[in-house]
């Protein structure tokens, strides 16, 4: 049976979305210190998140006999720490927007999605467990940013120091190819 050399369409849009998501929001939340009307927006993003980390991993367990196979061998430290660090990107992509979730909740907020709806409260009131939350969901922001970039650095890795360009495995679309200038004698 030959393997895919690249990643089902779905599994690559919903990369690339959290990875603006995710991005996006970690830079929102380190402004938060001196734009607080950032607060609202940074909420949103991360419900959007949640969701769409719940439906990435949903949609990977459906699609998993169509996934390649990792470019490290198997056994190897290369291949702990892919699988690790990528197992670790899912648990901090649910765990952090969750948090701060419930961390909204116990500041005696909802958590909002821009206006349109509100998750359900799950906690309520209280001003100590909502410093707590913030304080792990802080932890879980910054491990999560660890861990983009560690999955950044391992691309660059492979191929700088492999030779190996592994990006466009992810990338949503097929790259095109320009055919070759031909060489004309001068």
């Amino acid at each position: 049976m030959k393997h895919p050399s690249r990643y089902p369409f779905s599994v690559s849009l919903l990369h690339w979305l959290l990875a603006i998501a995710l991005i996006g929001n970690l830079v929102i939340g380190w402004l938060l210190d001196d734009r607080e009307e950032l607060l609202a927006l940074h909420k949103s993003i991360g419900v959007a998140i949640l969701a769409l980390a719940l439906i990435r991993l949903t949609n990977r367990l459906r699609v998993r006999d169509q996934l390649p196979p990792s470019v490290n061998e198997a056994g190897t430290p290369a291949y702990f720490a892919e699988s690790a660090v990528h197992r670790l990107l899912y648990v901090l992509m649910i765990v952090a927007p969750l948090l701060g979730w419930l961390k909204t909740n116990a500041a005696g907020h909802a958590a909002s999605f821009f206006g349109l709806f509100s998750l359900p409260t799950l906690l309520s009131r209280s001003r100590e467990l909502s410093h707590w939350l913030g304080q792990f969901h802080a932890i879980a922001a910054y491990s999560l940013a660890a861990l983009i970039g560690l999955h950044m650095l391992g691309a660059l890795v492979h191929r700088l120091l492999k030779g190996r360009n592994i990006l466009p495995r992810i990338l949503p679309f097929p790259r095109r190819t320009l055919p070759r200038a031909k060489h004309v004698p001068e």
